[in-house]
């Protein structure tokens, strides 16, 4: 079964963004063999510092459609608010490759 995985990244080459001050998420299909692809970026207003109501809710809205989010750190309300929409948050600093290649690595111990 194929999945999506959404991450924060400032230069496309490594996972650096904390979810709140991320201006896009890449996005990026993961096949059943583990093969991966991207397929975009999904413009988004960071949420850290802004006073907007349920900015965080509305930032996961922007990747709904993802099973996971590598992103550099989140916070512990944008985690629950993930979690309760199904995304698994994992915390990551490396590059993209490693950060997807590890993802995909635990999905596949979770099946």
């Amino acid at each position: 079964m194929s999945y999506k995985i959404a991450v924060t990244s400032d230069d496309g080459e490594y996972v650096n963004q904390h979810f709140g001050k991320a201006t896009h998420f890449l996005i990026f299909n993961v096949d059943d063999d583990g093969e991966y692809e991207y397929l975009g970026s999904i413009k988004n207003n960071p949420t850290c510092g802004s006073n907007r109501k349920n900015k965080s809710s509305e930032a996961v809205a922007l990747i709904s459609d993802v099973n996971v989010l590598i992103t550099g750190n989140v916070g512990m309300k944008p985690t629950q608010i993930l979690i309760e929409n199904s995304i698994k948050p994992y915390i990551s600093s490396a590059s993209i490759e490693t950060a997807l290649d590890e993802v995909i690595v635990m999905q596949k111990n979770e099946d």
